[in-house]
């Protein structure tokens, strides 16, 4: 029979070099979480693992140039970071890689349905903002939805225009939607501010979408007079 320290070894072998883990990521009676522990802090001291930060480890990944321990990468910290504040990325972060802006960001932002405050994740500087939709299941979802809080931030996003965010967002992102990811989007805008709202139905007109545009404009009311800094 295979002990209970050997099981949690090999679990532990399974897990991909430089990939975050925590207690959640391994399989064992919740009874045993002291035992757990004591065998990750013991790993950890023999170098077998390295502490990420409490709770977080990672088995280290040896430089094949002779350097050592190479350090765990920024994309694995971005994943475990949007795991734990259950949110997903947004900000300047995700709009340069949506070719919306050329700023490299030197913060990374988060949304997430109850915000705490600015916090640093070792070399990494970290706000939250508010999300409007629940984290997302689905990588499609997900962009759909960082369209939408760009449209949100269209005033904003650093080293461009509103104009030229409007013209980006339209021609990289919403012109090659599908009908069905355009009746997606315009399903989750509605839980978005009126301005939203309004800036993407001015898309949905630009395509031709008149009933989709239609729709939203019905959630908006009539009397209500928005500053649109672009020409659709």
């Amino acid at each position: 029979m295979i002990s209970f320290k050997s099981d949690i070894l090999k679990q532990i072998e399974r897990i991909p070099e430089g990939k975050i883990f925590t207690f959640r990521d391994i399989t064992f009676p919740m009874a045993k979480f002291a035992n757990i522990a004591v065998i990750l802090s013991e790993l950890s001291k023999e170098g077998q693992l390295v502490r990420f930060e409490k709770g977080a480890y990672y088995r280290p990944k040896q430089s094949s140039l002779g350097l050592g321990i190479l350090p765990v990468y920024q994309d694995e910290q971005i994943i475990y970071l949007t795991t734990k504040l259950d949110g997903y990325l947004t900000g300047t972060y995700i709009y340069n890689k949506m070719s919306l802006t050329e700023q490299v960001p030197s913060v990374v932002t988060v949304a997430v349905r109850y915000p705490v405050r600015p916090f640093r994740l070792k070399k990494l500087s970290v706000e939250c903002v508010k999300s409007y939709v629940e984290k997302p299941v689905d990588a499609k979802t997900l962009h759909l939805i960082q369209v939408l809080d760009a449209i949100k931030d269209l005033k904003h996003i650093p080293a461009t225009s509103p104009q030229t965010v409007y013209e980006r967002i339209y021609n990289l992102h919403l012109s090659v939607l599908s009908e069905k990811e355009l009746k997606k989007i315009v399903s989750l805008s509605l839980n978005y501010p009126p301005r939203v709202r309004k800036i993407l139905s001015d898309m949905l007109e630009r395509r031709g979408e008149s009933n989709l545009q239609e729709r939203l404009l019905q959630t908006i009311c009539p009397t209500t007079r928005f500053y649109l800094p672009y020409k659709n």
